[in-house]
């Protein structure tokens, strides 16, 4: 059972991980309608979400350092009331760079969110696998929701309204944030650690180097088919029992795959606690790369459930990686970890945003899940790697 502190720390992780993947995804379901509104094409919308995402994860890194010297709730706190502010401003927006530096420091605000909350969970919960797998799974459901939500409200309303909306959601959850107390305490000590923490020593750093080339591999993988994947289903998927249009279809179909996420996340949060993470994520990329090559050929029924089981699988590897940076680094490194973890996959692989635009420019939407499908070879190869140095 949680204490009442426990359940106010849960709480505020679970709203604030949902919402930072309504900022995160407020733009792709919306690409339809941003390509008339500003005359463009999927190469600068791909570099606005760049922009978004190197923002995003370039803060990681100070944000995990400052998480471990400050404190991790004060950092949330930030996020909150800085990307719920930015997100407002995007009402008057009038250009296409415009947007895109707002979206630039919505993405810095959102920066501080994971290190600092991934360092609260790894400091003030005993089961940590299954809080990471709680949070997990909130941060699945904003993924999920965000298509629909987003088409929806854009649809009916403008594509500034979902981002005015999540803007004001997160000022008030700002306010809520201020209602829970600092945390710095030493983390529970985990019998079952194989990696001692404190004890970095050459093979240590070397598995530490190799799980973080893995992630930003994955990382990669993630940018690129979240960006494309509502358009990308809004034109591959035909239902003739509806009437809707390629934003609403496609946000829809999107957020039914995604939903199988949420799923992933709970599982992999139970397992990963009594069974080698290494081996469970191995698994779970192996199974990812296999659904994303599906994908990128298939159309109606078997895309949306090779999307569905590349949702469950993908999202499975979230708790899996923060379960292993937790047993990997001393607590007092802990949020420096975390920091460099997610500076590597949502910054530096956000590289795979632009890149996609330009490949679904020249060659066809189905061509970006095939560039996916060969960063996820790459992230189970080194995946494989860390199973064989774990025994």
């Amino acid at each position: 059972m949680l204490t009442k502190e426990e359940k106010k720390i849960m709480g505020l992780t679970i709203g604030s991980h949902s919402l930072v993947h309504l900022f995160e995804g407020v733009l792709p379901p919306l690409i339809p309608m941003m390509i008339i509104q500003f005359n463009t094409d999927y190469f600068h919308i791909g570099l606005v979400v760049t922009v978004f995402s190197y923002a995003f994860g370039l803060g990681s890194l100070p944000a995990g350092i400052m998480a471990d010297r400050l404190g991790p709730r004060r950092l949330i706190s930030m996020y909150l009331f800085g990307a719920g502010a930015m997100a407002i401003l995007v009402w008057p927006i009038q250009t296409l760079w415009a947007y895109g530096i707002i979206m630039g420091f919505i993405g810095l605000c959102c920066s501080t969110y994971h290190p600092a909350s991934n360092t609260l969970i790894s400091l003030t919960m005993i089961n940590k696998g299954r809080a990471f797998g709680v949070h997990g799974i909130a941060g699945s459901l904003g993924v999920a929701c965000v298509p629909l939500l987003s088409a929806w409200i854009g649809s009916n309303f403008g594509w500034r309204a979902p981002h005015v909306i999540y803007g004001i959601f997160g000022v008030f959850l700002g306010f809520y944030s201020l209602t829970v107390a600092e945390h710095r305490a030493k983390p529970v000590g985990d019998p079952g650690r194989k990696i001692q923490p404190g004890k970095l020593d050459k093979k240590i750093l070397f598995t530490i180097c190799i799980f973080l080339l893995s992630a930003t591999a994955l990382g990669m993988t993630y940018k690129g088919i979240m960006t494309f994947l509502p358009v990308y289903m809004g034109t591959r998927v035909q239902l003739s029992f509806v009437n809707l249009d390629i934003v609403t279809l496609g946000g829809t179909i999107a957020t039914l795959a995604l939903a199988s996420g949420a799923v992933g996340q709970y599982v992999a949060g139970r397992l990963v606690d009594r069974y080698s993470a290494e081996k469970l994520y191995l698994g779970a990329v192996t199974i990812g790369m296999i659904c994303v090559f599906i994908m990128s050929f298939s159309i109606n029924f078997l895309l949306v459930a090779a999307a569905v089981i590349y949702a469950f699988f993908y999202f499975s590897t979230q708790p899996m990686q923060n379960f292993l940076i937790s047993r990997y680094l001393p607590p007092h490194r802990q949020g420096l970890g975390y920091g460099i973890h997610f500076f590597l996959t949502f910054g530096v692989g956000s590289t795979a945003a632009a890149v996609s635009g330009y490949i679904a420019d020249r060659f066809g939407l189905e061509t970006v899940f095939i560039f996916m499908g060969v960063c996820f070879i790459m992230a189970a190869a080194l995946a494989m790697i860390l199973v064989l140095r774990a025994g």
